[in-house]
């Protein structure tokens, strides 16, 4: 008898202890239901892709023009980089006959001037042949600063940038690398110039950028017009390199209603409420910050 009687209690207690445990869970749920929650979702970002290209493009060429020119010397090796002004190429023409015939030219008008004024009577005529004589020179001087020109001629670097000679034998100086993208007309105004952003390598490093431009005029505009746009960055970036660009990001959305004041929010952890204070900027009647909570967060709304 005395053992169906402990056998009763501890049947009895551990009910006790179940029923105990159940209300507690209740009382728990309830704490956990007994206000409204919103669930801070992933920063919002626009993205877009990008090509490193030049933002000029000029052609300069080692050819001789003519049969009787030759290339004297190349100063400038493929892929090296170079300064606007910089002598690239200087040809060369055998012009010493043409050269020896204007110096003789220069030569008979000096000393038919010399002549001329050996004269004493310095008339109308003397006037006259003198101007002649006098205008000869002038052509004659001129007609050899041509010839030394044309005998030795030299090839600039247009602007500064990369020298780069392609398999076809075409030789280009390649300006500065921006990123170029573009963009249609629906996310158009996502890209404001002056904006910063972050610019994605294909190796994944990140580095800052800034949109440099935009197009006004679409280069397509059939059913969808479509817009360039260029992207300037700090770092050299590799020539036909491709990269995500990646708007700078206002952080995460905060709803007013889940705002106390002086930017107090509550967060959820383990169905209790835990105060935290919040750098919020407001942006269209809209709260954001960047640090402080994360995606999937559940904040209390009041």
């Amino acid at each position: 008898m005395k053992k169906i009687k402990l056998t009763i209690w501890g049947i009895a207690i551990v009910m006790a202890i179940v029923a105990l445990a159940v209300i507690l869970g209740k009382g728990n749920d309830d704490q956990a239901d007994k206000y409204n929650t919103y669930m801070v979702k992933a920063e919002q970002t626009d993205n877009f892709t990008g090509v490193v290209q030049a933002d000029q493009k000029h052609a300069v060429s080692d050819e001789p023009k003519t049969d009787d020119e030759t290339l004297a010397s190349s100063n400038v090796r493929n892929g090296e980089e170079v300064i606007k002004g910089q002598v690239l190429f200087t040809f060369y023409r055998d012009m010493s006959s043409e050269i020896a015939s204007a110096n003789l030219e220069i030569r008979q008008a000096q000393l038919a001037i010399q002549q001329l004024n050996t004269i004493t009577d310095k008339n109308t005529d003397y006037q006259i042949e003198l101007a002649k004589e006098q205008e000869a020179l002038g052509d004659a001087q001129d007609k050899l600063n041509k010839l030394t020109k044309e005998q030795s001629r030299t090839v600039l670097a247009p602007t500064a940038g990369t020298y780069f000679k392609d398999s076809e034998g075409r030789s280009f100086v390649y300006g500065t690398p921006i990123i170029e993208g573009n963009v249609n007309e629906f996310s158009l105004d996502k890209i404001q110039t002056g904006k910063s952003v972050t610019v994605i390598k294909n190796n994944g490093d990140k580095i800052d950028g800034t949109y440099s431009s935009k197009d006004k005029i679409p280069y397509n505009n059939g059913a969808v017009s479509y817009y360039h746009f260029q992207v300037s960055t700090d770092e050299t970036l590799t020539y036909g390199m491709h990269v995500q660009i990646q708007n700078a990001t206002r952080g995460f959305k905060i709803p007013k209603a889940a705002i106390k004041s002086d930017d107090t929010v509550y967060v959820v952890k383990n169905n209790k409420k835990q105060r935290r204070v919040l750098d919020l900027t407001k942006y269209d009647n809209k709260y954001y910050v960047k640090k402080g909570i994360k995606a999937g967060d559940k904040l209390v709304l009041f």
